[in-house]
């Protein structure tokens, strides 16, 4: 959906903030969760790497952008009329980031991301000294190293003295509340991606809790979707007088949100989002998702009736970043064109896309990318599309999983920058899939969706169906090329096999 003029807006307006994993962004959208042109504020980043599987962000630094987005903003917005006002802070957020803070409030580690798999070793502690198949049935999450268990045993093991120091762990979004207000709170939906949201009570579960160390006081308080936070500390009420007395609702994670603003909002819609990660995702009811969840998935949460089943793909769009940086590509040098004209497969090579290691469906924290079929011909377009294909076939196997739960989707909606921003991509994943994949017309499907549920909790709209998504083009099948690519997949799953399928790796069930 375009963005609309301050001209053509209607009240009430929403700030939006959107924290990814390389960009933060504060927005504005009307009271049709259309965005206002002109009103955004954009700060980079990159996550500090090491080579041990390190992935973390600064939270100091963090804040100093977030602070300094909402600055611009809020510049933008006096200028714009000296009667401006929002009516509420709504927020997405990337999920599984977690960072530890003194009695102080002060961080005393950086905030780590769910890419970070130092703590592989503590999954295999749990895996062998607990049966985690209950707290898997109950949280929704298999044992790995994105959620917060095995983080905090591997931090109480490398760190104690943080750990024994640490008076609070909270998400980025979270400390910039507590910053904010004094206190801070968590949604379920961002709770869901912990690995300890108990989906039954709605509250932390007791025995993950215990395995990790933690006492619940040490963890935010879980509020709902229409419950908000407001009356800032005096320092930033008057720096930010229109967001002095608003209500702020804590952050979503950011694949609810996506769903939600691309209208993926039941089960009859399947949403697929690649940007630096990737997601297949579909909203059900809670009770009938946790009842239904398959081996390899998980379920999180998008309010307090709705669930959120899917898988996730560490590496996303994260490969042809990493691929243009090894080949030293400036931008433009893999042309889309030249992609479409390669034949599907032509390349003759087998990837299993593990840079960052495995989350969904086998779980295998320490897994690494794997190439075979690597000739002196091999081109960088070979590598690119190569790429584009083993993802796609990784999606095909959370897609065959989620249909044992949700048998016949009527649609795919694809979201996120790395894969609209891609026609053969949209095209060759209809074809690993066998579906028709429709294009997402929103460009900015999470923060759409978090305006959504803030214009939802402040009873502007009842239902999001009142303001549906935008919808662009849909890419139908090719049988032919389908069969070229099912005879891919299988190669690249002999190779999963063969690398990967042990013991050591099998993925509990929550049954």
């Amino acid at each position: 959906m375009s963005a609309v003029s301050f001209a053509q807006a209607q009240s009430p307006f929403i700030l939006v903030i959107d924290i990814g994993t390389s960009s933060l962004r504060a927005m504005v959208y009307d009271g049709k969760a259309r965005e206002v042109e002109n009103f955004r504020a954009r700060r980079k980043y990159q996550p500090d790497s090491s080579d041990d599987g390190g992935s973390t962000l600064d939270p100091r630094a963090m804040f100093d952008a977030f602070t300094d987005a909402l600055d611009e903003i809020v510049r933008e917005c006096e200028l714009a009329s000296s009667k401006f006002e929002f009516a509420a802070v709504a927020a997405s957020s990337l999920a599984s980031n977690v960072l530890a803070l003194d009695a102080q409030g002060e961080p005393l580690t950086p905030a780590f991301l769910y890419a970070d798999t130092r703590n592989s070793h503590a999954v295999e502690q749990l895996q062998a000294a607990y049966d985690w198949q209950p707290i898997y049935a109950r949280t929704g999450c298999p044992l790995h190293t994105a959620y917060l268990p095995a983080r905090f045993l591997w931090l109480r093991e490398t760190q104690p003295e943080i750990f024994a120091r640490a008076a609070h762990y909270l998400g980025l979004h979270e400390f910039f509340l507590s910053k904010l207000f004094g206190n801070t709170a968590v949604s379920l939906s961002f709770a869901a991606w912990t690995g300890m949201l108990n989906h039954t009570s709605c509250d932390w579960d007791e025995q993950a809790l215990n395995i990790s160390g933690i006492h619940r006081t040490q963890l935010s308080q879980l509020f709902a979707a229409n419950e908000s936070l407001r009356g800032l500390r005096a320092e930033y009420a008057a720096r930010w007088k229109m967001l002095a007395d608003v209500p702020w609702y804590p952050a979503f994670g950011d694949g609810a949100v996506a769903n939600v603003g691309s209208g993926c909002v039941d089960e009859t819609r399947v949403a697929v989002t690649v940007g630096t990660s990737g997601a297949m995702r579909v909203v059900m009811d809670a009770n009938a998702g946790l009842d239904k969840l398959p081996r390899g998935l998980w379920m999180y949460r998008v309010d307090e009736e709705a669930g959120l089943l899917g898988g996730s793909l560490t590496d996303g769009g994260s490969i042809f970043q990493y691929f243009a940086n090894l080949l030293q590509l400036t931008k433009g040098e893999i042309l889309e064109s030249e992609l479409e004209r390669m034949p599907p497969d032509a390349h003759g090579l087998t990837l299993l896309p593990f840079f960052a290691g495995e989350r969904s469906p086998g779980y295998h924290s320490d897994a690494r990318a794997a190439l075979i079929g690597w000739r002196l011909s091999t081109s960088a377009a070979d590598l690119w599309r190569a790429a584009l294909e083993a993802v796609a076939y990784r999606f095909a196997a959370i897609y065959d999983l989620l249909r044992t739960a949700v048998p016949e989707p009527r649609a795919i909606i694809a979201s996120g920058a790395a894969l609209l921003n891609s026609r053969v991509w949209c095209q060759n994943l209809a074809d690993v899939l066998g579906v028709a994949v429709t294009a997402s017309g929103e460009d900015e499907a999470s923060a759409r969706g978090a305006a959504l549920l803030a214009l939802r909790s402040l009873a502007v709209i009842s239902s999001f169906n009142e303001l549906p998504a935008s919808l662009g083009e849909t890419f139908k099948p090719n049988p032919t090329t389908r069969e070229i690519y099912q005879r891919a997949r299988k190669r690249q799953e002999s190779l999963y096999h063969l690398l990967l399928e042990s013991e050591k790796y099998h993925v509990q069930s929550p049954k």
